[in-house]
């Protein structure tokens, strides 16, 4: 019985020489290891959000955008019947028709008109500055964009 008692006292001397290399660490070299421990996690996270930031600027469309044509408006009819044209937009005569701003040609392909707004003189649109008083008239077209009718073609899974 005494062997046994020996074998078990041995096995507790064993087991208190080593538990309290769990129980109470050499803290300071445990936290020194801690980057070793640490910088792979954040380097794997560094990677895979890099990885999917650029799936995702390959893989996603642009914006899907549809610009209308400016369309020219009726001119307004005088009390003679006539169309009467603003100064200062283009237009045509032959459609009786007022054009867009920055406009130069009609549908048909036609030279638009211009009255200067400051002498009311008539000039071709395609011309910036008015022979008779020399104002310079620049205008910018401004882009219609329209929405789209639907979802795009494939369904949900497209968009």
């Amino acid at each position: 019985m005494s062997e046994i008692a020996a074998r078990i006292a041995e096995f507790f001397a064993w087991l208190s020489t080593i538990v309290p290399a769990f129980v109470t660490p050499d803290w300071a070299a445990l936290i020194g290891l801690l980057p070793l421990f640490v910088a792979p996690l954040v380097l794997l996270w560094l990677l895979y959000t890099g990885g999917i930031w650029t799936l995702v600027g390959i893989t996603k469309r642009g914006a899907q955008l549809k610009v209308g044509a400016p369309l020219p408006t009726p001119a307004p009819l005088g009390a003679d019947g006539r169309p009467l044209f603003p100064a200062g937009r283009p237009y045509t005569t032959s459609e009786a028709a007022i054009y867009p701003n920055g406009s130069t040609r009609s549908l048909r392909g036609e030279p638009l008109l211009i009255a200067c707004p400051s002498c009311l003189a008539v000039r071709v649109a395609e011309r910036t500055t008015c022979d008779a008083c020399g104002l310079e008239l620049r205008a910018r077209t401004l882009i219609a964009v329209e929405r789209p009718a639907g979802p795009p073609p494939g369904g949900a899974a497209r968009a």
